[in-house]
């Protein structure tokens, strides 16, 4: 019998909430055919109110091993199993999907195709793989380079350097501060920095200095940007999507500096990885404006509790005006991605559950 998607969703608005796992859009397609350029984020929302909840949908699926690993070309079945829950069906020509075969002239190729990413990995690769934030001590603390070996004034691949002593590794990152962060009270929480190139130990004898060279430049080193070892920048963590619980922070910023924010910008926020962790989802609101007097009486409350209030006076309810989710994070703060905006966002506004 052909699922009826329209009969069902009828029947679902009449279900006590108490037996719905997930709400299914009442415009969520019966199949889907994964494209090359969709990402889970995007492919969850057509399907899902609350996109983080994603596994809900998969469930006792046997034709996959991990519901974060989907593929364009993957057809997705809307259906109800035996206990009434909407599940996703995955359908693919086989179950092995990564395959490996000889090429004419004898290298051996990987023929898979790439899985859908969590999020838009070009929006975000720059920063996974090449900017981490330190404690302004943290970054103090990391040798100097001092002078290019050959006198010049900038330096790239194949360059060699001289920088002060205290290089603990032969493989080292060439690094550089581009901006101060700072939190609501204005104190300096952190410094971002960025990762300008790798470098390699070259044996010497002096004691009192080391030498490296260049090896892959990104950007020209100067004298005074820092080494450090490349485990500063570790491997990027598996992204997997989940919804905030009583995590309540704020946003400090744009990784440009811009004082308007939106969708699919970059962000810092003022919670670390005691707080969250890659993949949380977390909603942004908006402040409502203070209420002038004392009485409390007249004044709506939202879910959201009195920490919205200020030493002024009560405030209205704060308003939800998008979702961002984190995707990497740091001693005292974390960056992430707005996901959905349907209002400026700026420095200030709260973060809370979706």
């Amino acid at each position: 019998m052909r699922f009826n998607l329209s009969k069902w969703l009828v029947t679902l608005l009449f279900l006590p909430v108490w037996c719905m796992a997930v709400v299914i859009r009442p415009d969520a397609p019966e199949v889907y055919r994964v494209k090359k350029g969709d990402t889970l984020w995007d492919i969850s929302a057509m399907y899902l109110t609350q996109p983080w909840l994603w596994p809900e949908l998969w469930r006792t699926n046997s034709h996959i091993t991990n519901p974060h690993l989907i593929f364009p070309g993957d057809e997705l079945r809307l259906v109800i199993n035996e206990d009434g829950e909407a599940e996703l069906v995955l359908s693919r020509e086989t179950t092995d999907k990564p395959q490996k075969k000889l090429s004419p002239e004898g290298r051996l190729v990987n023929k898979s195709n790439t899985p859908v990413p969590v999020l838009p990995w070009s929006v975000i690769a720059p920063f996974v793989k090449n900017a981490v934030v330190l404690t302004e001590e943290e970054f103090n603390a990391l040798p100097k380079v001092l002078i290019d070996y050959d006198d010049t004034v900038r330096y790239a691949t194949e360059d060699v350097v001289v920088g002060e002593k205290g290089i603990v590794s032969d493989e080292m990152l060439v690094l550089r501060q581009e901006r101060s962060i700072y939190d609501m009270q204005d104190n300096k929480i952190g410094v971002q920095i960025r990762n300008l190139a790798s470098a390699t130990l070259i044996p010497t004898q002096n004691q009192q200095y080391s030498l490296l060279k260049l090896d892959k430049s990104r950007m020209e080193t100067r004298t005074g940007d820092r080494l450090a070892p490349v485990s500063i920048m570790p491997e990027p963590e598996d992204i997997q999507l989940r919804s905030a619980e009583n995590q309540r922070g704020h946003i400090l910023g744009n990784l440009q500096e811009h004082d308007l924010m939106g969708r699919l910008d970059v962000i810092v926020i003022d919670l670390g990885q005691q707080h969250v962790a890659p993949g949380t989802v977390m909603g942004i609101y908006k402040r409502g404006p203070v209420v002038q007097g004392d009485s409390r009486d007249n004044v709506d409350k939202s879910w959201l509790p009195e920490i919205f209030d200020s030493e002024e006076g009560p405030q209205l309810p704060a308003i939800k005006t998008g979702e961002l989710v984190v995707f990497k994070t740091f001693a005292r703060t974390s960056y992430a991605l707005i996901l959905d905006s349907s209002d400026i966002v700026r420095r200030g506004d709260i973060i809370a559950r979706p």
